[in-house]
């Protein structure tokens, strides 16, 4: 995940709830919604109270992926698989965003701008409060 430190993944781990993870990631402006930080929470929480290898692996910096291998990301996030939910293009130039990448979309009304990052990829989808990339990656 974007912008995560190992000091603020340390934070998160610490939360009592997914309302105190919420507002963490607030005061660090990750983006996150309530029903994020409450998928988010359970896997930094789990039921049986530890941590598998991948997990421990996962929490302290190593990636976060789903058992089926899927990449957890988070919508500001960018990678070189970047594909264009509108016109499937792979084509971007550097935006203005926050420093983020920017796609000129020909199916769109004009010719409009698109930000190259997993909310508008075409590989990624919204799943139970997670934002996944579709790619396999392990």
């Amino acid at each position: 995940m974007k912008n995560l430190t190992p000091e603020l993944i340390e934070k998160a781990r610490a939360a009592k709830n997914a309302e105190e993870l919420l507002t963490l990631a607030k005061e660090n402006n990750v983006e996150m919604t309530e029903e994020s930080a409450k998928a988010y929470f359970e896997q930094l929480h789990p039921a049986s109270g530890e941590l598998s290898d991948d997990e421990l692996n996962d929490v302290s910096g190593g990636g976060c992926h789903t058992s089926d291998g899927r990449l957890v990301v988070t919508v500001g996030h960018i990678c070189e698989y970047w594909q264009c939910k509108n016109c499937s293009d792979h084509g971007y130039g550097f935006g203005d965003r926050n420093n983020m990448d920017v796609h000129t979309c020909p199916d769109m009304c004009g010719g409009g701008k698109v930000f190259a990052c997993c909310d508008t990829c075409s590989r990624c989808s919204y799943e139970k409060g997670l934002w996944l990339c579709n790619l396999k990656f392990i």
